[in-house]
């Protein structure tokens, strides 16, 4: 019976550094993650209230949980003295969704030390289902010219080859409002620049993504797409033969 209490108490202390050791461990992973400020309520406001300073304080969130139409608290000028459209409690986030006077200034959206920039497609059909705070990647399709040697000898001429690719431009940028012919983006000005010049140059198309997702950040996960890509899927595979009488149905 001796020997058996010590053995108890050496478990429970066993499972208190445990326990410990993994809180520990939790917090600086949560630690690592970057945060932004974003407007919350200080108060219960009321729909049809106006919002003022004392209205409203900043909220430090994760950037995997910011919510679709944060307003950033450095942004929270655009929002001042708007008219609020629908009740939000204590300690919630105010989102644009939440604030009438939607005549505000399009550079108020904007953030900091960052360039809009109005981006169409070739193709529109997704772009009618997305709405501000949609997340999307952007991708483009483009042509490539190269000089390639006519043969193996050394004197022999070169030809310039064109190839058609696809590739991830952007892969994660959220849509800050919808135009008439695209979306409305904010990036910093050297993004911007490139993507201005790049909608000249290539047909982009807009894919969906799941919002806050932080995976597949890196452009380079999607790879590259020409005419060669459709070729090597067809290696090994065996050609199918349709009869000229479709087999029946069998109930």
């Amino acid at each position: 019976m001796k020997n058996i209490i010590p053995l108890i108490v050496a478990v429970i202390l066993g499972l208190v550094a445990v326990f410990a050791v993994s809180r520990t461990i939790a917090g600086k992973d949560e630690s690592k993650e970057q945060k932004v400020e974003v407007v919350a309520a200080t108060r219960m406001l009321e729909a049809g209230e106006n919002l003022s300073d004392g209205f409203i304080y900043a909220r430090s969130v994760a950037v995997s949980s910011l919510p679709k139409q944060h307003v950033k608290w450095n942004n929270r000028s655009m929002i001042i003295g708007q008219k609020l459209l629908h009740s939000v409690a204590k300690g919630d986030y105010v989102l644009l969704s939440d604030v009438g006077g939607v005549t505000l200034s399009k550079g108020n959206i904007i953030g900091d030390g960052e360039w809009g920039v109005p981006v169409s497609f070739s193709d529109n059909t997704l772009v009618k289902m997305l709405q501000p705070g949609d997340e999307i990647a952007i991708v483009g399709t483009y042509k490539l010219q190269e000089t390639v040697k006519k043969g193996k000898d050394v004197d022999a001429g070169t030809d310039v080859v064109q190839r058609t690719v696809t590739t991830v431009i952007f892969p994660r940028v959220r849509i800050l409002e919808l135009t008439p012919s695209g979306v409305l983006l904010s990036l910093p000005p050297q993004q911007a620049l490139a993507l201005t010049a790049i909608q000249q140059q290539a047909d982009l198309f807009p894919l969906l993504r799941k919002t806050n997702d932080t995976k597949a950040m890196n452009r380079k996960d999607g790879g590259i797409y020409e005419s060669s890509t459709l070729t090597e899927l067809a290696t090994g595979l065996n050609h199918i033969e349709i009869p000229a009488v479709p087999s029946e149905i069998k109930e």
